[in-house]
């Protein structure tokens, strides 16, 4: 059990970032559905930051954490893509329909797009990195790590488990 919380702690956010409350946001899905903050109260949330640069290692990734949401009823998930570095001429709804059509999990994880980048960016998003954020029911950000395959298992498993009481 020593062993196991050692090792968590240099993946679990550094103490600065500890206890910050998750950025207040209203973003919409490719079919303008709204969601806020106010739809992660209560739940543990896994929010997968990504961009259009990291789709495919962003759909590797929600595939993988599906199972949590899957087994535990106080886990959810959803990915924020950043736009901030989209094609200028390219029009928003020609944009919604081409990510939403190249990302397979969209239909059953809430896909927000984020055209500013004013939630991915203060939360450390970056157009070459897909990070992983755990988020507790009191909306407080307790994980944030760039996605390995690898420390879905050894990192985020046993921390939903720590946080759902299982």
């Amino acid at each position: 059990m020593i062993a196991t919380v050692v090792y968590l702690v240099p993946f679990i956010v550094s103490s600065s970032e500890v206890g910050n409350r998750f950025v207040d946001f209203s973003l919409e899905d490719p079919h303008e559905k709204k969601y806020s903050q106010t739809d992660m109260e209560g739940k543990i949330t896994l929010v997968i930051l990504q961009s259009r640069t990291t789709l495919q290692t962003a759909v590797d990734c929600k595939t993988q954490l599906k199972s949590f949401v899957q087994e535990n009823q106080k886990v959810q998930m959803i990915a924020i893509m950043d736009l901030r570095k989209r094609p200028p001429l390219v029009p928003k709804s020609v944009l919604k329909k081409k990510i939403s059509g190249q990302d397979p999990t969209a239909k059953e994880i809430p896909f927000l797009l984020d055209w500013d980048g004013a939630v991915t960016k203060p939360l450390g998003g970056e157009d070459s990195k897909c990070r992983i954020l755990v988020v507790d029911p009191a909306l407080k950000v307790v994980y944030k790590q760039e996605y390995k395959q690898a420390g879905i298992d050894s990192e985020i498993k046993p921390l939903i488990d720590k946080l759902s009481g299982g």
